[in-house]
């Protein structure tokens, strides 16, 4: 068995996900695999750091077959963090409804010889001043006095007929929350 953090199992709780018990142990044992990894996190890299006791199979099923609703979890994940922030500005006596939204995309630079990954493409780099061959990833943070949290972020593909094919669309789907 393995013991998880336990403000890691107090957040997975607090979101109320409607998972059984397996699925809520493979959710803990990736989140709790990926605080622990360090450098390039991968499937087999979050087993071996949790020392997962069942074969790595069972946990690439929970993310390839498992019924759970990414949304789901992505809207618990929302409620919790509005809820958290409001507790806390309150708490503080703050009633201000002064709340920043930061977007902000970057790019996740591949080698060019990475021609088999879905997604990549030649997208325009800031900090490196040129386009470079990478995935390009669109990202929202919640900031309110001195509490900051990672709100969303989607994939951006530049290829028309994609999902995701503006940053625009991108930002609208990601500013779009209802309490």
């Amino acid at each position: 068995m393995v013991a998880f953090h336990s403000s890691i199992v107090k957040f997975v709780f607090a979101l109320n996900l409607l998972l059984s018990r397996p699925q809520r142990h493979h959710l803990l044992a990736f989140l709790h695999g990926i605080v622990l990894c360090e450098g390039r996190v991968t499937i087999s890299q979050i087993r071996r750091s949790t020392n997962h006791d069942r074969d790595l199979s069972c946990m690439t099923r929970f993310l390839q077959e498992s019924p759970w609703c990414s949304k789901h979890v992505t809207n618990q994940r929302l409620s919790y963090l509005m809820e958290t922030i409001r507790w806390m500005r309150a708490k503080r006596g703050d009633t201000r409804p002064i709340t920043f939204l930061i977007l902000d995309d970057t790019q996740c630079k591949k080698e060019r010889s990475t021609v088999k990954m879905e997604g990549l493409d030649f997208h325009y780099s800031h900090s490196e001043g040129k386009s470079i061959w990478s995935h390009s990833l669109v990202t929202a943070h919640v900031v309110t006095g001195d509490l900051s949290v990672a709100w969303d972020f989607r994939s951006y593909f530049r290829k028309e007929g994609r999902l995701n094919s503006s940053k625009p669309t991108l930002l609208h789907q990601m500013n779009t929350y209802t309490s």
